[in-house]
């Protein structure tokens, strides 16, 4: 397991605490989470991944797996847009051909500011970035923007348009990430969020009209066109190996919130010989059974996460056949998470009893929530890659999903 620095253990367990202390009732608002956002930037939590060069915590990814696996427990939906936060916090750090990125991380860990994204860069139609006399201008509609409407700062993904120019060479068509101020003239949210989980996640739609951005909030460009390493597609690792962590939250959560209930609320069977539901055999069976399978994930998931940090370790020196094993390690984690996160998220109520489904009791939002992000993009698909890498060695190919 994870060892983190004793002041992030401890602050990532207080805000679970916190969060575990009123998280069905706040699902049951499903209102934005303001106040829990303002909970991670005052334990101190929203600059640990900045590198400490730019003024950051300087964290390893999984001790910052280890904050978002902590607060997922408790609440998978702030858990979600941490992730983002901190995916987004990286961006332009790593030496990309843009110009915001370090200013743009120091700023982040400085001022404790929280980052939203803007992004779906893989799907049509994008943010349109029209080139003006002072910079640019950002126009267009994305949806399923989590965390956005929550952000002091954004990274916008963007296609510069016809006749764009940046030192000397034509990017038209080239996809760019801006630096945005979240408060910008221009910049509004849609509010139109409702989905069965996951619902303090804020993922609904961002509209950009005529927002104005410098060409030095460029962040990066060239994307997919030009010439690049291994090393320089480590993005979506990140981003599922945090999804593999925040499904083994869920499980995890769910798992103990269940056992508490059954201690303290569960009445044994009629007809079962014993006066506490802890003593029924079956109820003990079923429960061996659940934390195993929990067991399983946290297992592969911490394979994972010290996969990713592997090869961020290896820099430059990472090898296409390197990142292969890692992406199709950190897919296995996030698949299997996912199946054990519905499997204790649905099974639970078979050792809590009929009650424990009541609307209040809240524990139907665990599977809810890993219902709902296990649909952020098809899962068998990623069980082809792996099948395919097993058999015939085919290294996924580099992208915005593998």
């Amino acid at each position: 397991m994870t060892v983190l620095a004793p002041s992030w253990l401890e602050a990532a367990h207080s805000v679970r605490e916190s969060l575990k202390s009123d998280a069905a009732q706040r699902d049951r608002s499903g209102a934005a989470p303001r106040a829990e956002v303002e909970l991670l930037r005052d334990a101190g939590l929203l600059g640990i991944f900045v590198p400490r060069e730019h003024g950051g915590g300087g964290a390893s990814w999984s001790e910052v797996a280890a904050v978002i696996g902590a607060v997922a427990q408790a609440d998978s939906s702030v858990a979600h847009v941490l992730l983002y936060h901190y995916f987004g916090s990286l961006a332009g750090t790593r030496g990309e051909n843009g110009f915001v990125g370090p200013e743009r991380a120091r700023r982040i860990a400085e001022g404790r500011l929280f980052n939203g994204t803007v992004a779906q860069a893989a799907y049509p139609p994008l943010i349109t970035a029209t080139q003006t006399p002072q910079g640019f201008r950002l126009t267009g509609t994305k949806p399923f923007t989590s965390g956005a409407a929550l952000a002091d700062v954004l990274v916008v993904w963007a296609a510069f348009d016809e006749g764009t120019v940046l030192l000397g060479n034509d990017v038209a068509g080239q996809l760019a990430t801006f630096h945005v101020d979240a408060a910008a003239p221009g910049v509004s949210f849609g509010g139109d969020w409702d989905n069965v989980g996951q619902r303090l996640t804020v993922s609904g739609t961002t509209t950009l009209t005529h927002v104005e951005a410098r060409t030095g909030d460029i962040i990066g460009y060239g994307y997919g066109v030009e010439e690049s390493s291994a090393a320089d597609h480590l993005d979506v690792l990140h981003m599922y190996a945090g999804f593999a962590t925040i499904f083994t939250g869920i499980a995890v959560g769910a798992l103990e919130e269940a056992a508490d209930y059954t201690r303290a609320r569960s009445r044994a069977w009629v007809e079962s010989p014993h006066s506490r539901a802890t003593e029924d055999p079956l109820v003990r069976e079923r429960y061996g059974r659940l934390w195993t399978q929990v067991q399983s994930a946290i297992a592969l998931t911490d394979r994972a996460n010290a996969a990713l940090d592997a090869v961020r370790e290896a820099g430059d020196d990472l090898s296409w056949a390197h990142r292969a094993d890692a992406v199709t390690l950190i897919n296995a984690a996030r698949v299997h998470a996912s199946e054990v996160a519905l499997e204790v998220s649905s099974r639970l109520f078979e050792v809590t009893g009929a009650r424990s489904s009541a609307a209040a009791t809240g524990l139907d939002r665990f599977w809810r929530n890993a219902r709902t992000l296990s649909l952020h993009d098809p899962l068998p698909h990623k069980q082809v890659q792996i099948g395919a890498y097993v058999l015939d060695g085919v290294e996924p190919s580099p992208g915005f999903y593998s």
